[in-house]
């Protein structure tokens, strides 16, 4: 009886950095440099990342009448 074969282990690549693709360095981890972390920073302050949703007007708050 033969042994099922297994894959060789592909070899870890490094991770990469979402902002510039460079490989990722530990002290700054997951971005590459403090530059990259700060761009990444700064795109959330100016909301460039957002979570998809209904927009603020149309969502109830404590002051709304429910019938």
């Amino acid at each position: 009886m033969n042994a099922p074969s297994r894959k060789p282990a592909k070899p870890k690549t490094s991770a990469r950095c979402p902002i510039c693709g460079k490989p990722t360095v530990h002290e700054h981890r997951p971005f590459c440099s403090k530059r990259c972390a700060e761009i990444d920073l700064g795109r959330w302050l100016k909301g460039g990342y957002a979570v998809p949703g209904e927009p603020i007007d149309k969502i109830g708050g404590p002051d709304d009448e429910q019938d």
